[in-house]
């Protein structure tokens, strides 16, 4: 079998439908989505009675990080010794590579030369623009502090992208703590440099890399000659697959009063997992997810959209770097049990994942999947020989169009909080960054300053947007700005103006700085020990000011993302998913105190929610929403769409995909980017404790944070780029 594209960058196989192949990182877990890959091969191969049939053949983007953009290049990599066809058949990964890698992680933690060897070995001097279908591998640019997406698509305007397969792996699954920075260069034909690499973990960026593929996608048909008339949310044009390599949410091993003593040798080390890794990496795996599914949920294409995962493992089986023949036996039971396992999905209102009502077991979806496919895979075939009859008889065949099916899922029900302006809907969304929420405070000053010239000193920022969100510190200035003062009646507790005067104020005592000769060693061993502060007088100040507000009784939306240290996934607080899911209606004091608990700085924060006779109905166990969304103009936009899904608002109907009804103003807590403080050669020597200390820093951690603050903001600025509504959209960093 001939791969059938003909561009440089192949086309999209099916005419009207892109099929996507994502596979999420995960060390030697790895072998999870290997297992599942290879049965999804073969019975390709049995269906199309070919033997040669490959993955590479049927998808039209294949995008992997860290492990998975290692599976990614295998299945993608020209064989040289075999014309078009791929490096691997996909029932060579397990064994042929993540079970031979696993040899790479025998010894202490890790130099990454047998990794690279091997890689180098199987890869050989193969560039990113040879592979037989596109790919999209994220990596992570320790020195800019920034994401290096590198795919098919991007590679068109940005030619120093196209590096050897070899360096994209080797950088993608350079993991902090467990493998080094990969340094490399891209040169001209006279050998000068043109592009310096500093790169670690693709995971940092995105370690579920659905997204980022999709809208690698989207850009690709904005920049096509039809791109005009492409809807760059019609998400009924996708097929995805999106394969992860399990987790241990099941497990519930951490809770907020445990990791409340923990400073950070704990974070890093505790009986052998890595927490503060394990959060951001499952935070980064269920966001991801969620907004997925509820985009194709309002779409209606909730079978366009199947994510495998196995949330259960337990012990060993979770680590990323147990190698053991045991471990690595049991990895492949899990990947095998997992096909028989039932369909699973996220529930919107709970963050859950359950079964799907009607659906079959994972291995009985696949195979719905593989008959699409493989029916337009030969309708595509078809199509191809038709138009080359059609040139050879001197005739001009059809122009490609992708074409374009729209539909919303729109309810007759009342909305908590209309929008203020009919059919325009207006965030206002603000970042989490400790003291240096004085920055949008002093935004967010102006502007309300702005609108009071315009309509009076009693106007409040409240009284303009439909939603604020924020994280962490923005989360607190959200509160401030929408909870209501009990002294005056629907006015907020806080103007703009008075953010900052707060912060200045109280950031000296929240974030006490001890003097002397011996503070730096007496903050050191603070630090290593427990929480650098103890988050009393934050905890007093917050309850002081916010008192028993509860979060039904904002004068305006609000979106605060926490994260759950026990269930290992992000826990929304937000005016919308209240309405669904009542017992999210706790103090706003409690909010603020667990969106704020920033892992190594504060305490984790639990508490819980009683109902009318004092009975317990849920815990919280919570740390800093930043570790979910430290950007969350994302997560807004998201709980509106679901708000917008079931409900007929006002009157009048708002298409809940309609980037156009949304007027975003996004306030960013500035970032240390241009410091180039880090680079790949001083990582590479960091081992853990380097990694969440140093000079005074936190490297992991604004590794981290920005990169979630830039994914957020690449998403939008596509989307609304793609729309041309770029006025509509103002981020402010």
């Amino acid at each position: 079998m001939e791969n059938p594209s003909s561009s440089e960058i192949p086309a999209p196989k099916y005419e009207n439908l892109i099929t996507v192949l994502s596979i999420d990182g995960g060390g030697i877990r790895g072998i999870i989505p290997g297992v599942i890959l290879a049965y999804l091969e073969s019975q390709l191969q049995v269906i199309d009675d070919d033997e040669d049939a490959r993955l590479a053949d049927y998808f039209d983007v294949i995008a992997g990080t860290s492990t998975g953009g290692l599976i990614a290049a295998m299945l993608t990599a020209p064989n040289p010794k075999a014309n078009n066809r791929p490096l691997l058949a996909a029932k060579e990964i397990v064994h042929g590579i993540i079970l031979t890698a696993g040899k790479a992680l025998t010894g202490p933690k890790y130099d990454g030369e047998y990794l690279h060897e091997l890689i180098r070995s199987k890869l050989g001097d193969t560039k990113l623009h040879q592979t037989l279908t596109n790919v999209v591998i994220p990596t992570f640019d320790v020195k800019k502090l920034q994401p290096t997406i590198f795919s098919s698509y991007q590679m068109e305007t940005e030619e120093d992208l196209d590096v050897a397969l070899s360096d994209i792996c080797m950088a993608t699954s350079a993991a902090p703590t467990y493998l080094p920075g990969h340094y490399f260069t891209k040169e001209d034909e006279q050998g000068k440099v043109i592009k310096e690499f500093n790169l670690i973990d693709g995971g940092v960026a995105a370690n579920n890399p659905t997204l980022v593929a999709i809208r690698e996608v989207t850009r690709k048909l904005i920049r096509s000659p039809d791109g005009k008339s492409v809807n760059p949310l019609d998400y009924n044009r996708f097929l995805v697959l999106s394969i992860g390599t399990g987790s241990n949410k099941g497990e519930e091993k951490y809770d907020a009063k445990m990791v409340s003593k923990w400073g950070i040798l704990t974070w890093l080390f505790n009986s052998g997992s890595t927490p503060i890794i394990d959060c951001f990496s499952e935070a980064s795996y269920d966001m991801v997810d969620y907004h997925n599914a509820v985009v194709f949920s309002a779409l209606q294409s909730e079978d366009n959209y199947l994510r495998i995962q196995d949330n259960t493992l337990v012990g060993d089986l979770a680590s990323v770097d147990i190698a053991t023949k045991e471990n690595l036996e049991n990895l492949v039971k899990v990947g095998e049990q997992l096909l028989k396992k039932t369909v699973t999905r996220v529930n919107l209102d709970t963050g859950l994942y359950e079964p799907v009502p009607h659906k079959g077991t994972n291995e009985e979806e696949l195979q719905r999947f593989i008959f699409i496919i493989y029916y337009l895979f030969n309708l595509f075939c078809s199509t191809l020989q038709n138009r080359s009859r059609q040139q050879e008889r001197g005739e001009s065949p059809n122009d490609h169009k992708m074409g374009s099916n729209f539909q919303t899922a729109m309810e007759n029900q009342s909305k908590i909080l209309a929008p203020k302006y009919e059919n325009l809907i207006t965030v206002l969304s603000i970042d989490g960054g400790g003291v240096r929420g004085i920055i949008p405070g002093v935004v967010l000053a102006y502007l309300e300053s702005q609108l009071q010239e315009l309509d009076g000193e009693d106007a409040r920022l409240a009284d303009y947007f439909d939603v604020i969100s924020g994280t962490s510190t923005g989360g607190l200035v959200a509160s401030m700005l929408a909870a209501p003062n009990p002294k005056a009646k629907n006015r907020p507790l806080f103007a703009a103006k008075d953010i900052v005067p707060f912060y200045l104020e109280n950031s000296p005592k929240i974030f006490y700085q001890r003097r002397g000769l011996l503070a730096p060693l007496v903050n050191i061993g603070k630090a290593l020990t427990g929480p650098k502060y103890d988050g009393k007088y934050l905890h007093e100040l917050i309850r002081s000011k916010l008192g028993d507000t509860m979060l039904h009784q904002t004068l305006t939306n609000v979106v605060i993302p926490t994260f759950d240290i026990t269930r290992l996934q992000p826990t929304i607080f937000s005016s919308y998913q209240m309405a669904m899911e009542p017992v999210l209606d706790v103090a706003l004091s409690d909010i603020c105190i667990g969106t704020s608990a920033a892992p190594t700085y504060l305490p984790a924060h639990y508490f819980t929610k009683q109902d009318e006779r004092g009975k317990v109905i849920k815990e919280f166990n919570l740390i800093d929403g930043g570790l979910a969304a430290n950007n969350p103009t994302l997560i807004a936009i998201s709980e509106v769409t679901r708000d917008l899904i079931r409900r007929h608002v006002g009157g009048r109907n708002i298409n809940p995909m309609d980037y156009n009804s949304f007027l975003i103003v996004s306030i960013g807590t500035g970032s240390n980017k241009s410091e180039e403080k880090y680079n790949a050669k001083m990582v590479s020597g960091w081992g853990g404790l380097t990694w969440l200390f140093n000079s005074g820093s936190t490297p992991v951690i604004d590794c981290f944070s920005e990169a979630s603050n830039d994914m957020v903001d690449y998403h939008n600025a596509v989307v609304f780029s793609s729309l041309q509504s770029v006025d509509s959209y103002l981020r402010i960093q």
